[in-house]
């Protein structure tokens, strides 16, 4: 759990004069540290993206087009040069937005933010010098990010690492992708969960390790699994979603359906029900029994000593019998749904999570049907016999 904490104007720290921010007791103050986690996790994914750049584009020319274009020139029609000074933009406006979320507190950031700067000036240095200066850049924002906030500095590897892990790619570039990073990855997930958008972490974390399997299985020439080539091309894809999700533009509950609900729903009272016998088992003999039997010899004493015939006694013990049980049913039933209650609802989260991880993990069913389309074929059926003629449209006059 994240050791941040809200204090008032009163409470809070020295230099917190408005209040309303996060203190956190190692770091200082934050003024909105969820968004200052989702700006450091993009900022390491961009700058990740930066540098991926360098080195596969051509940058040997800075050129506009000769001819006014037919429509506005779109991100993927600009030139090296002007593409990467777009990334180095998108770093500028990065660190100071951190720079200005994170103050107060004895291990408050530089006063001056890394600068881009020098890699500007590399842009025609050569590709060598260029990319020393792009590493150069990203061990001073890395440097400068741990000290504003350990969770900050996370959240930029983090990103960093996702967007290689995600890297366009050859088949043969995947199963090292996934040789172990995932399990950091995972670490720092379960790290900044608390501070991340609402499921973000748990979903992604899931989907990570399904993705992992899979490409383990495949590497290994599983062939109920898609094959490495159908793994890379959907690779992106996933890292698009989850870049996604963990900055908050895209809910994970928000590609459910009806169908997800109803199986979460169906999921859970099943739980539920073996939850209520167990407890039910384990409440029985010591509990209920000696309850059942104070209240039969009480009533039985009730009966019998009440005057009238035995028809009025068996009333008496009916009515007994009637209000002894509604007290242990009170006496019992408040405590057990209330922790019912606090029970049902993490049970209630893990399944969303579940539902919710299939349905970010979309590329890989993807990928999967995709592998199963090219094995057998678009008129075979899978699973089917190969003496057996595929589907074919009925002849028509």
């Amino acid at each position: 759990m994240s050791t941040v904490h809200r204090r008032d104007a009163a409470g809070g720290p020295p230099g917190d004069e408005a209040g309303g921010g996060r203190y956190d007791d190692a770091y200082g103050l934050l003024r909105d540290e969820r968004a200052c986690i989702v700006t450091a996790l993009r900022l390491g994914w961009w700058l990740a993206d930066a540098y991926h750049h360098a080195r596969t584009a051509d940058l040997s020319t800075d050129e506009r087009p000769a001819q006014p274009p037919a429509k506005l020139t779109n991100f993927t029609e600009m030139s090296g040069r002007r593409r990467l000074r777009m990334y180095l933009d998108g770093v500028d406006v990065a660190l100071a937005q951190i720079a200005g979320l994170t103050r107060g507190g004895p291990a408050a950031p530089p006063a001056v933010a890394p600068s881009t700067g020098d890699t500007r000036a590399a842009l025609s240095a050569g590709a060598g010098t260029l990319l020393l200066a792009l590493d150069d850049l990203n061990v001073d924002v890395l440097r400068w990010a741990m000290a504003a906030n350990h969770r900050v500095g996370l959240a930029y590897r983090l990103g960093r690492s996702l967007a290689d892990t995600v890297r366009h790619g050859d088949a043969d570039q995947v199963p090292w992708r996934f040789a172990g990073r995932q399990i950091e990855i995972s670490r720092w997930l379960d790290e900044l969960a608390s501070v991340l958008p609402p499921y973000s972490a748990t979903v992604v974390r899931r989907s990570l390790r399904a993705w992992a399997d899979a490409v383990t299985r495949a590497g290994v020439g599983d062939p109920a699994e898609a094959g490495l080539g159908e793994l890379a091309r959907e690779l992106r894809n996933q890292g698009d979603l989850w870049r996604s999700v963990l900055t908050g533009g895209l809910h994970p509950r928000d590609l459910l359906d009806e169908e997800d609900y109803a199986v979460v729903a169906r999921n859970v009272i099943i739980r539920d029900r073996k939850l209520v016998a167990q407890a039910a088992r384990g409440i029985f003999w010591p509990v209920l029994a000696p309850l059942v039997v104070v209240l039969l010899a009480v009533v039985g004493v009730s009966a019998a000593a009440a005057a009238g015939s035995p028809a009025t006694r068996a009333a008496v013990a009916l009515v007994g019998l009637g209000a002894g049980l509604t007290a242990i049913w009170r006496t019992v039933s408040g405590p057990a749904l209330a922790v019912a209650g606090e029970v049902n609802r993490p049970l209630l989260e893990g399944e969303l999570a579940v539902r919710m991880a299939a349905r970010v993990t979309r590329p890989l069913a993807t990928a999967r049907a995709t592998a199963r389309s090219r094995r057998h074929g678009p008129g075979e059926v899978a699973g089917g016999s190969k003496y057996v003629a595929g589907l074919a449209s009925a002849d028509l006059p």
